[in-house]
């Protein structure tokens, strides 16, 4: 037996969040947990982020609109690009005057090549990631040279989830029965009404028993949830 998951409805008596209805997005979701991102400007005052309504996404096939989206703007890239070439001039002169050197690393020009192929790898100047959320699906668009590709997912029949630590933000993987992605949770909670939606899916998904590591189980805070006793007791009762 799997747990109903009617949109705008209630989820039983455990009390999980409900389900958004597909085309209103109504109730919204709660905060999700596990939330990193700190505290959001607003979107009109944040100057990396685009906001021209052109650059939103359409949402998958025969799904509801898009509720929440986020995609860097060219100033946000501008300014990637500077601090990307600035860190790296501060490691080069670092290790130059360390050396005892001093500066006289930068008269090389092919270290310059360096800098600056460095730079565009890491930084992608010319590649745009659009993040985008309805009431049941999360979409990603990667946009370079104009060429746009993008995978989707149904957040309410995911099969399978895990999560693990990386340097200052946490991976996550999503999969359903049409495969899945992996995105870091700075990218996913880039928009916080992004991370709710999809929060909101993995709850339910877990309810009716997704399959989900005891890594994802802490970092997404789980425990601290009615998904796994849902779970557990419809385990139970098979």
């Amino acid at each position: 037996m799997t747990h109903a998951s009617t949109p705008g409805g209630t989820d039983g008596p455990a009390g999980l969040p409900p389900r958004p209805d597909s085309q209103t997005g109504e109730p919204f979701p709660p905060h999700g947990l596990s939330y990193f991102g700190g505290e959001q400007q607003p979107h009109h005052a944040d100057p990396t982020r685009e906001k021209r309504l052109s650059y939103r996404p359409e949402p998958p096939p025969g799904k509801g609109p898009v509720l929440a989206w986020h995609r860097e703007s060219r100033s946000g890239k501008i300014l990637s690009a500077v601090v990307g070439l600035v860190l790296m001039l501060a490691l080069v002169a670092g290790v130059s005057l360390v050396r005892g050197m001093g500066l006289s690393a930068f008269k090389y020009w092919q270290l310059w090549i360096v800098i600056a192929v460095f730079t565009f790898l890491t930084t992608s100047p010319f590649t745009y990631l659009t993040y985008a959320a309805g009431a049941d699906w999360l979409l990603v668009e990667r946009s370079r040279w104009g060429i746009k590709k993008r995978v989707w997912l149904d957040l309410y029949s995911l099969t399978k989830i895990d999560a693990s630590y990386g340097g200052t933000t946490f991976h996550l993987w999503l999969y359903n029965k049409d495969g899945g992605f992996s995105r870091s949770s700075q990218e996913l909670q880039s928009d916080r009404r992004i991370w709710d939606l999809v929060y909101n899916g993995i709850l339910h998904s877990v309810a009716n028993g997704a399959q989900v590591s005891h890594q994802a189980i802490g970092i997404l805070q789980l425990n601290k949830t009615p998904a796994l006793n849902m779970r557990d007791a419809e385990r139970g009762d098979q």
